[in-house]
């Protein structure tokens, strides 16, 4: 009886000691319950977070790698885009090489797709002091589309 008694004890340690822990716990209930197959739980969910966290991180990393457009480039905008252009599109920042443009309207957007990027590289290019530019994006300007929303 003794030797039992013991046994008992010590078969208890071992139980507690390898007890899985509590997630692993509920997988195994959590299969039973439903009849899930998989012996394995799913991997585990990422944390919810607020979509202002996220949209904050990504300003950040914009920010970080967006470089200030060239004061030279804004000043002689009209001549190098022309009178007409240069009202509705402005240079907005510059990032690994590539000039973004901003329009006012989805109309100027269609009309500066269609526009050959050479000749503004080329006259870019001429300007003294500006970094190498290799291309040209065009977007809609998103202070305006936010106040159309």
């Amino acid at each position: 009886m003794l030797q039992s008694a013991g046994f008992r004890i010590f078969l208890q340690t071992v139980i507690i000691m390898k007890q899985p822990n509590e997630t692993l716990l509920k997988w195994e209930l959590e299969r039973e319950r439903f009849r899930i197959e998989d012996r394995f739980p799913p991997p585990a969910k990422r944390p919810e977070r607020h979509i202002s966290d996220i949209l904050a991180g990504m300003q950040e990393t914009e920010s970080a790698e967006t470089g200030a457009l060239p004061e030279e480039l804004v000043q002689r905008w009209p001549a190098i885009a022309g009178e007409q252009l240069s009202k509705h599109v402005q240079p907005s920042h510059v990032k690994e090489g590539i000039l973004y443009l901003y329009t006012d309207h989805s109309g100027w957007l269609a009309e500066l797709r269609r526009l050959p990027k050479a000749q503004l590289l080329k006259k870019i290019s001429l300007i003294p002091g500006i970094p190498v530019i290799k291309d040209i994006r065009f977007q809609l300007d998103p202070a305006i589309q936010s106040r159309r929303k």
